[in-house]
């Protein structure tokens, strides 16, 4: 960075602009959204698997008739879905602390100037101990 900023103030190099839409990562919506159903997914299978081996252990499992339908939860990954869209948290770790904060909002439509202003919102990711 040092590096950059001295090439720049020799005029070696153009200065950068950090406000630049094209410098900007954006995380669209169907990585997001994969993101979280993946997660949700593992969820799912984690339960299924402490289910059977609970089922296993107490000598309550028929190997014959096998009914997956008692050991899925239907509602995870829906649950998961709608939290994330209602609450904008999205994702958390193994120490459960949320990964992004503020993905989903709700679209202001009060006025056309601030929905369009809304739509054309992008937010910077800062760090909490970032100036």
């Amino acid at each position: 960075m040092t590096n950059r900023l001295i090439q720049a103030a020799l005029g070696r190099t153009t200065e950068d602009d950090r406000d630049y839409y094209g410098k900007k990562r954006l995380d669209l919506a169907g990585a997001l959204l994969a993101m979280i159903f993946r997660m949700q997914f593992r969820q799912v299978i984690k339960d299924m698997q402490k289910y059977l081996e609970k089922d296993i252990n107490n000598q309550r499992f028929d190997s014959q008739r096998l009914q997956l339908e008692k050991y899925i939860k239907s509602d995870t990954i829906t649950k998961g879905l709608r939290t994330a869209l209602a609450t904008g948290n999205w994702g958390k770790d193994k120490d459960n602390n949320v990964l992004k904060t503020g993905v989903s909002q709700v679209l202001s439509r009060l006025t056309f100037a601030s929905f369009l202003s809304h739509l054309r919102r992008v937010t910077t990711p800062l760090d909490k101990k970032g100036k």
